[in-house]
């Protein structure tokens, strides 16, 4: 008995410590704990933009896109710190994810280096504009 209290005790010890190792690299880089969701090809990839798809979310990296179950507010909040806003209801983007911007007919255009692009919606084109994404 005194072993297997001694056994378990230090599972136990070494299981927290080990959380709170993850949970403290997760805090210093928010990209890296949410690219952690995806599959292990993306995990080392650029994190560019997030874009909803009905309760999925599409994940666009430097090494392709991937499908998650995912609410986007979600990861807006779980990316909370990273350098990276939301730019319309249905899309978030990296700073170092925009390649370029444009007009079309009146309307505000993000361009990935995929070359998809992304929609400004006026409700977040004041924080675009502060955030340098935009002119």
């Amino acid at each position: 008995m005194v072993i297997s209290l001694i056994v378990t005790t230090g599972a136990y010890v070494l299981s927290e410590m080990t959380q709170k190792n993850t949970a403290a690299a997760e805090d210093a880089n928010p990209v890296a704990g949410f690219l952690e969701r995806l599959p292990v090809k993306y995990r080392t990839a650029d994190l560019h933009a997030i874009s909803s798809e009905d309760h999925y979310l599409r994940v666009h990296t430097s090494l392709g896109e991937e499908l998650i179950l995912m609410r986007l507010a979600d990861a807006v909040r779980e990316l909370d710190g990273a350098e990276g806003l939301q730019v319309h209801r249905s899309w978030w983007v990296a700073k170092s994810g925009v390649t370029d911007e444009k007009r079309v007919d009146g309307r505000r255009l993000l361009v990935l280096p995929s070359g998809t692009e992304v929609p400004v919606s006026r409700s977040y084109r004041g924080k675009a504009k502060d955030a340098g994404l935009i002119r």
